[in-house]
């Protein structure tokens, strides 16, 4: 292939705003400003939206992956608009002229940061745009995925309607209680009571609250207790105490009382009785509360979460009371109680609830009139529940100072969650004793939900624009070039005037240039004296004598001081030892492959 420069018809320079407009690089920056809009809109429409909802419930899509794909092709644009921007700023720095070593390190700067650390080295345009190129790319992902995070948050509560089974009437009038007095539990009961000491959860199933990381509150409709409490006062003097008399007091009691005679109020009611000290005056009153639980139809206010339900405490000033149970005498045989003690047991619906209660909560503590001892009196107490509610320090014992805190709310729940646990046991026991209820739930939901913080976003955006910045900084002038250039190796080498490259036109674009050369096989290697190898080649063929006294110095005519003869030539003598011919200077290049050859280690070029 003939590879000579040819003759060409020569390209006008043609600059101008409009010619010579860097397309690429404006177009890189207008997507580059549309991703940094949607990296706004992606967070703005995210924040408080749940994980597994956005952008729809039916097609959720992951925050930080889409704002991971915004900034990645935002930093694609700008490294597009920035080597755009390179390279006519290189050209244009060519064009007002420069040195060749600042040439070097402005090409090599914009590839290699690590250029700054050479000799060449120098502080401009080149090196801000490589420093802030790199701290953008370094900076901008880790600052966008903070800008999203994910959290736990509430949502509501927003009413709805919820519905439950619910008990359809009484329980059994043997569900609990055996025994004239109630000595015993019921095998169905015990377990109730059972779950209650071991702190068992309650499961509860209400459709539209049964939802994972789902909370409702709601008044779930029972069987329960309708609570009347009356406080009065009992007044005591402990210096009225006589020795061998009068000598007892008792600060603290808590007494119960369930059954008696068949008559209906006497297994419809539950009484109880609480006598405490409250504060630590010797003489004074004892605070007293008398409370009467009915049987009734009650709203358990009730919190569900996971299928758990948990009862909220008693509220002397909330009224739970749907409706009281009014059971007649001739109706309670077989509704409060059943069977005869001759006939196999008598057993009652509320004689297990009130057994738990006695157990639990009966139990007093007196105080008696001592002589002959260290402190005025004698501490005696029965029951758990003595110590449990007393509030007095250890050096209080024995005088009559100590106090005691009021227990009537422990007692109440007590016997308000036993008769829920009893309701919820048997119904999940006996799914054709319930009915269908609707109930109104304030429905609370925890779910993962974005959460944005826009500081970080802001922080990203303001650093890329901070190199879009240095992108127009580097297109300034645009107008000047001629034609469309670029830093290819080989149009930069057809500057440099490379033989190869000098066909057809110097100011056409480079892939115009190396059309017709495309094909042409190159190689790197020593680069060879073609005309000497032929003339070589030619005298070894015609074996032509070689001359022993003088040889004829090509380059005679460049030599200052030698004689010239009239064929420009310098006759010198072989033998002299002042002079002795220069081998030739081995170059290596990237030619021809045909004018290659190959590079030998160790020689020097």
């Amino acid at each position: 292939m003939n590879t000579a420069p040819s003759p060409h018809t020569g390209l006008a320079w043609r600059p101008g705003y409009s010619r010579q407009v860097p397309w690429a690089s404006l177009g890189s920056l207008v997507v580059f400003m549309i991703c940094c809009v949607g990296t706004g809109v992606v967070l703005s429409s995210s924040h408080g939206k749940v994980v597994s909802e956005w952008p729809s419930e039916s097609r959720p899509f992951s925050v930080s992956v889409l704002l991971s794909l915004l900034v990645s092709i935002a930093n694609v644009c700008l490294a597009a608009a920035l080597a755009k921007a390179y390279e006519i700023s290189w050209w244009l720095e060519a064009i007002r002229g420069a040195e060749l070593r600042r040439l070097q390190f402005d090409l090599s700067v914009q590839s290699n940061v690590a250029a700054v650390f050479s000799r060449s080295f120098a502080l401009n345009r080149f090196t801000v745009a490589s420093f802030v190129a790199l701290a953008v790319t370094v900076l901008d992902g880790p600052l966008i995925q903070k800008a999203s995070t994910i959290v736990s948050k509430s949502r509501g509560p927003l009413p709805i309607n919820a519905t439950a089974a619910v008990l359809d009437g009484y329980l059994p009038a043997n569900w609990s209680g055996y025994g004239t007095t109630s000595d015993v539990m019921t095998p169905a009961f015990t377990e109730v009571s059972l779950a209650y000491n071991n702190r068992d959860p309650i499961a509860l199933s209400v459709a539209g609250c049964d939802t994972a990381n789902t909370t409702c509150s709601l008044d779930f409709p029972g069987l329960g207790f309708d609570v009347q409490c009356t406080e009065t006062t009992v007044p005591y003097d402990f210096d009225s105490l006589v020795a061998g008399g009068n000598d007892t007091l008792s600060p603290f009691k808590i007494s119960m009382s369930y059954g008696g005679a068949q008559e209906a109020n006497d297994f419809l009611f539950i009484h109880t009785q609480a006598t405490y000290k409250p504060d630590a005056a010797c003489a004074g009153t004892f605070s007293q509360r008398s409370c009467a639980l009915r049987l009734a139809t009650v709203n358990y206010p009730l919190t569900l979460s996971n299928g758990v339900a948990t009862m909220a405490g008693w509220d002397a000033s909330r009224n739970d009371t749907v409706a009281w149970s009014n059971i007649t005498n001739s109706d309670a045989y077989g509704l409060l109680y059943t069977g005869s003690f001759a006939a196999g047991g008598f057993q009652t619906m509320l004689g297990g609830v009130f057994l738990a209660m006695n157990s639990l909560y009966s139990g007093n503590a007196t105080l008696s009139l001592a002589t002959m001892t260290e402190t005025p009196f004698i501490l005696y107490g029965y029951g758990a529940c003595a110590s449990n509610y007393l509030t007095s320090d250890l050096a209080s014992y024995g005088n009559c100072s100590m106090t005691w805190s009021d227990p009537t709310a422990d007692y109440i729940n007590t016997a308000r969650e036993l008769m829920l646990r009893s309701v919820v046991t048997y119904a999940a026991q006996n799914p054709d004793k319930t009915k269908s209820a609707t109930l109104l739930a304030q429905h609370t939901t925890v779910a993962a939900t974005y959460e944005s913080a826009y500081k970080y976003l802001a922080a990203a955006v303001a650093s890329m624009a901070l190199e879009m910045l240095v992108v127009l900084v580097l297109l300034h002038g645009w107008r000047r070039l001629g034609r469309h250039v670029s830093l290819d190796a080989f149009e930069i080498a057809r500057a440099l005037g490379a033989p190869l490259l000098q066909g057809g036109s110097s100011n056409s674009e480079i892939d115009s240039a190396l059309a017709p050369i495309e094909r042409v096989q190159l190689r790197y290697g020593e680069v060879l004296q073609e005309q000497d190898q032929q003339q070589l080649q030619l005298q070894q063929q015609q074996s032509l004598p070689v001359q022993t006294e003088n040889m004829p110095y090509p380059n005679a005519m460049e030599q200052d001081g030698l004689g010239l003869k009239g064929d420009g030539y310098a006759m010198v003598n072989v033998n002299d030892e002042a002079y002795q011919p220069q081998p030739p200077v081995r170059r290596l290049g990237l030619v021809e492959a045909r004018f290659a050859g190959r590079i030998e280690p160790g020689v020097q070029y």
